[in-house]
């Protein structure tokens, strides 16, 4: 059977956070690989390769924080005008979670 609305939109928001998660974990590990470099006296291209690396991961955050976001506000306007038999549980958990994530 062929997901709904609701499905496709809860689920892009659920995989947009978990994208996000995935995208401050690469930044944590990005920022420590740099240090580690600097510390160990590393080649100097190689080091400001990686912190080229490291910028590109700064700037993605936002752009994905802005679909959470607009993900949010797209699921949330459709749960309003819901008047189907899904249940909403999933989907107000996504809300949530996204409301928590962008503060």
């Amino acid at each position: 059977m062929a997901p709904t609305q609701l499905e496709i939109k809860s689920k892009s928001l659920a995989r947009l956070i978990k994208e996000e998660g995935l995208y401050q974990k690469e930044l944590k590990e990005q920022e420590e690989h740099v240090q580690g470099l600097k510390s160990s006296n590393a080649d100097s291209y190689e080091i400001k390769k990686q912190e080229e690396v490291l910028e590109d991961t700064r700037k993605v955050i936002p752009e994905v924080r802005k679909k959470i976001s607009e993900a949010q506000e797209s699921l949330e306007s459709y749960i309003t005008d819901y008047t189907g038999t899904e249940d909403l549980t999933a989907a107000k958990e996504n809300i949530e979670a996204a409301k928590k994530l962008l503060g």
